[in-house]
């Protein structure tokens, strides 16, 4: 797809946070209507397309479940900002990585489940074997090069006074200069693109980052035209300023978005 295309097809970080309660109830109905399929198929005695449908259900149980448990990660996002030597840093938790790699393990195992059903299936059971081998294709393209970087790693995201590095679950890592004054445009398929002065394009996963999409539209706004912030980034107050800038807005408190709780009711109540 061309960079062209992906813009058209982009969404707000707005509309991406105030849709994900949405978004996990549909993955959750569509969970109920594939195992209903496949009782249907069972019902039917069409064996491969109730296996096929059953299976199918399994990855997308694991979606909703991870899902729902990064809304709990969400809320309590503050806590997992921290100073890390001169940068301050969001680090994931296990939690996330565990259901991540689960879920994408799972979505990849429909390719062998797909593969085994595909010539056992009576005449016009094609679709169920179908979807799994390109779910499953899907899948194995997403989990390769995190298997190949090894143990994931858990830091995703440290500011300094002179930038911010990007790191994704396999390691891999984009530092971009405050100078170059990054921002975020929108988002495609879970990645949040970002360009650069010199024009240059990032995509960077969002799927499994305890964090909202305003917020980090709000540090790539923010850090680059203030030069004070900037400066406190480097000294005692980093970790508030930081915090500061993620502070969610009314809208988000109260559109439905996944975000911190207010700062009044962590104080009340931290968890």
């Amino acid at each position: 797809m061309t960079p062209s295309e992906t813009h058209h097809r982009m969404l707000s970080g707005t509309k991406i946070d105030s849709g994900r309660p949405k978004g996990l109830l549909l993955f959750s109905l569509a969970t109920i209507s594939t195992i209903v399929a496949s009782l249907a198929a069972y019902q039917s005695a069409e064996l491969v397309t109730a296996i096929g449908f059953l299976y199918s259900a399994v990855p997308l149980i694991s979606y909703s479940i991870s899902q729902a448990l990064l809304k709990r990660e969400i809320r309590n996002g503050r806590k997992y900002w921290r100073r890390d030597g001169r940068n301050i840093t969001l680090t994931t938790t296990r939690t996330l990585i565990l259901w991540e790699l689960g879920t994408l393990v799972l979505f990849s195992g429909c390719l062998a489940v797909g593969i085994v059903l595909f010539p056992l299936r009576s005449r016009g059971e094609w679709v169920a074997p179908a979807a799994l081998l390109i779910a499953g294709t899907i899948g194995v393209i997403y989990l390769i090069p995190v298997l190949k970087a090894g143990v994931p790693t858990r830091r995703r995201i440290s500011l300094s006074s002179t930038g911010v590095e990007l790191t994704q679950i396999n390691g891999h890592t984009d530092e971009i200069p405050w100078k170059t004054h990054p921002q975020l445009v929108g988002v495609h398929q879970g990645d949040a693109i970002i360009i650069s002065m010199n024009h240059h394009e990032l995509r960077y996963p969002m799927g499994y980052l305890p964090m909202s999409m305003r917020q980090l539209e709000r540090i790539l706004a923010t850090f680059p035209s203030d030069a004070k912030l900037r400066v406190k980034l480097s000294g005692p107050e980093a970790l508030n300023t930081v915090l500061a800038v993620l502070e969610p807005t009314e809208k988000e408190l109260t559109d439905g978005s996944w975000t911190w709780y207010s700062s009044e009711t962590t104080a009340t109540n931290p968890q």
